[in-house]
């Protein structure tokens, strides 16, 4: 998990893109579901994407931790 976490982050912008990436896909989803009550991800899409959020959020949660307590 450490070598996935040091990958991401090797990478300039992939952080970012993929959290609100994710973030987004999935907001659009349930906007089409409540307004357009349509299906707008597939159920085999939907699932990595909640794993990407929630490993994203972990990620920056560890981070945010280690600085605190660096300062």
């Amino acid at each position: 998990m450490k070598k996935l976490e040091e990958f991401i982050y090797s990478v300039k912008y992939l952080p970012q893109t993929l959290y609100f990436g994710s973030l987004g896909l999935i907001g659009y989803d349930f906007y089409c579901y409540i307004v357009n009550e349509t299906e707008f991800l597939n159920p085999f899409l939907r699932f990595p994407l909640w794993i990407i959020f929630f490993l994203m959020s972990g990620f920056g949660v560890e981070r945010y931790n280690k600085n605190k307590k660096k300062k």
